[in-house]
């Protein structure tokens, strides 16, 4: 029987229902939630010292609320469609990102944003999500054809053209993201191990071109995570200011609307690229182990329901999103505690910035469609990797 509010085409699939509503993880949402609270008061903090008609906490509420809009209705939409979509999407986001290069604002020396009247569209961060369809479209057609060679170095063709685009902006750190989303999938597929272990090799020997290539200041914020004091006012400021707030939180913390270094501006970007070391400062090493831990176990949770879905492509796309999310989790908090030179990764729920957290949300709202549509009975000992290659279909 035909669920209620549900669409088919003519392949049978179920295009949109309301009925997946009903089928929403509690546990993740529960996580989300908790997430984008925490995230909003460390961000009412960290606006403290900005004088603005609208401050940074009240946009993102309605960020998180956009967002919240946005998740529920990808949860509806069937997630094998939006990967039907996915060859055209990555050739408009292409078009995307060159108009970026071309008649893109240039902010602080680099091209990134699209003016779009009242609002400004940072293509690079939606091409991350494009880019988890797209490959899961590519793998998921090839099957286990995926094991040849040829197959599994045209994965990397197809996120080197736009990693180059993004990167020449310039934007390393988004263009970063885009390697480890591709590995992680490729495995989820099926692909030779020594296939990954050889790409991994190249990569590391392609590093002294990839460095001929970057900007001045690139170099000089690689540089400076060796020795931050031999510039503490230019490219060592933002690496040592970030560990002096983050070590004067202790294990505690200072107390919630106490922090010194990041009220009296010491510490710059603290609502964006390093909330992380507004939140230490505040809450101490506790406060920032609490927002790890509620990381872990969206991700794990997120794993499960990939482990778990109806088939290899749901798997693919869980897989992806997580990846995203835990990429940047992990660099940027590296960043703050001087681990990883300076980059723009912001923190999923606690960063200010309306295009990555609908493109974290959006994530959340793919996860969700893969749960709806999860066989849940008996596939709690599912292996993780459910490629066609490794279950036997072509």
């Amino acid at each position: 029987m035909r669920m209620p509010g549900a669409k088919k085409n003519e392949i049978g699939i179920r295009i949109f229902s309301l009925w997946n509503l009903r089928h929403l993880d509690p546990l993740l949402a529960l996580l989300v939630i908790s997430l984008a609270v925490y995230g909003l008061f460390v961000l009412y903090s960290a606006g403290r010292s900005e004088f603005s008609p609208t401050p940074y906490y009240v946009k993102q509420s309605i960020f998180f609320l956009m967002g919240c809009g946005i998740a529920l209705f990808i949860s509806c939409v069937d997630y094998r469609s939006l990967i039907s979509l996915a060859p055209a999407a990555y050739g408009i986001f292409l078009c995307l990102l060159a108009a970026v290069l071309v008649v893109g604002d240039e902010i602080k020396g680099s091209r990134r944003w699209l003016d779009l009247g009242p609002i400004g569209f940072q293509p690079s961060e939606s091409t991350k999500l494009v880019m988890v369809f797209t490959l899961a479209w590519y793998l998921t057609l090839l099957g286990r054809r995926i094991e040849k060679l040829p197959y599994f170095l045209l994965t990397f063709a197809l996120i080197g053209v736009p990693g180059v685009m993004i990167f020449k902006q310039p934007d390393l750190g988004t263009s970063a993201v885009l390697g480890p989303i591709a590995v992680a999938m490729l495995f989820v597929a099926g692909c030779r191990v020594w296939h990954l272990a050889g790409m991994v090799m190249l990569g590391l020997g392609v590093l002294p071109i990839a460095w001929s290539h970057m900007k001045d200041y690139q170099k000089q914020r690689v540089m400076t995570l060796f020795d931050p004091s031999a510039d503490p006012q230019g490219s060592g400021y933002h690496t040592i200011q970030s560990m002096i707030t983050v070590g004067s939180g202790g294990l505690n913390g200072k107390g919630y609307l106490h922090g010194t270094q990041t009220y009296l501006s010491y510490l710059p970007e603290h609502h964006t690229d390093f909330i992380f070391s507004q939140l230490a400062e505040e809450f101490g090493f506790v406060g920032g182990c609490a927002a790890l831990a509620l990381f872990l176990c969206l991700f794990w949770r997120a794993l499960y329901i990939a482990r778990t879905a109806a088939d290899p492509s749901g798997s693919l796309v869980a897989v992806g999103c997580v990846t995203l999310l835990a990429f940047h989790v992990f660099v940027n908090t590296s960043i703050t505690i001087g681990v990883l030179p300076v980059t723009g990764i912001p923190l999923p729920f606690f960063s200010y910035g309306g295009t990555f957290y609908l493109t974290t949300m959006s994530c959340i709202g793919v996860i969700l469609s893969v749960n709806a549509r999860r066989s849940v009975p008996g596939q709690s000992g599912r292996p993780l990797v459910l490629s066609p290659a490794r279950q036997g279909v072509t």
